[in-house]
Formats: C-alpha cells, sequence, structure tokens
C-alpha cells in the first residue's frame, strides 16, 4: 500500500483514472484496481453528496435543457428561478473549495508484473500516482 498526501481535486481524477481501466483483464489487476475503487469512493462520499443539485434545480435544468436554443425564454426562467439558480452557483463554489482540501488516503499499488498487456500509456498515466515503479 502507498499513503497518498493530496487533494480531493486529484482523487477524483485518479478515482477517473481507475474507472477508465476498470474493464481491462487481469484477475490481480482487477481486485487491486476494484479495492482502490471502494476506497476511493468512501472517502470521497461527503464531497459527492455535498455537489448534488436540489430536485427543484434538476427540475429548472429539465426545463432548461426542453428549451433547447431559445435563449430568451432560458434567460426569463432564469431570472424568474434566480434564487435557485443563485443557490447552485454557490454551491458550485463551495464545492470547487472542497476539491482543493487536502487528504491523505492509504490505496493498493499496481505493480508492474499485475499491469494487463493490453494497456494503453494514456491508461497508465490516469493511474500512474498508485504505479509501484520497477523496471518500468
Amino acid at each position: 500500500m502507498v499513503t497518498l498526501k493530496t487533494n480531493n481535486r486529484e482523487m477524483v481524477t485518479l478515482f477517473n483514472g481507475l474507472q477508465k481501466v476498470s474493464d481491462l483483464q487481469g484477475v490481480r489487476f482487477g481486485l487491486v484496481v476494484s479495492k482502490n475503487i471502494r476506497i476511493i469512493q468512501q472517502e470521497l462520499k461527503d464531497l459527492e453528496e455535498a455537489s448534488k443539485p436540489s430536485s427543484k434545480f434538476i427540475e429548472l435544468s429539465q426545463k432548461v435543457n426542453s428549451l433547447k436554443d431559445d435563449k430568451e425564454a432560458i434567460e426569463k426562467l432564469e431570472e424568474e428561478n434566480k434564487e435557485l439558480v443563485d443557490a447552485r452557483r454557490t454551491q458550485l463554489d463551495e464545492i470547487e473549495k472542497l476539491l482543493d482540501g487536502d487528504i491523505e488516503i492509504n490505496l493498493h499499488t499496481i505493480t508492474e508484473d499485475i499491469l494487463p498487456e493490453h494497456i494503453s500509456s494514456a491508461q497508465i498515466l490516469e493511474i500512474d500516482k498508485i504505479l509501484e515503479s520497477g523496471n518500468i
């Protein structure tokens, strides 16, 4: 295992990288990836909860999406729901602050010998924070 001292934003990036490689073949690789996904999910659970929009905002968003390119109607709808829109903006500002918050987390390392044969360099870059350097 490795202890990472980073911030929530980088942890979200690592989580997304693990998601991208989660369908690659290899039992040992798959075990390490799935364990790390669960650990990170647990650690970021509060952040995920805090970022969920209210049901009223979701309704408003659906109405806005249904208007497609009618900018005038969209502006009118947003103005009529100014408090709701402002509350969501404030919520997103708070999430940005939380993303920059520090985190210390223990994760399982991925060793060179369990890397799938058909992993790309782009995929490796996504998960390099937990790669155990050997003769790579």
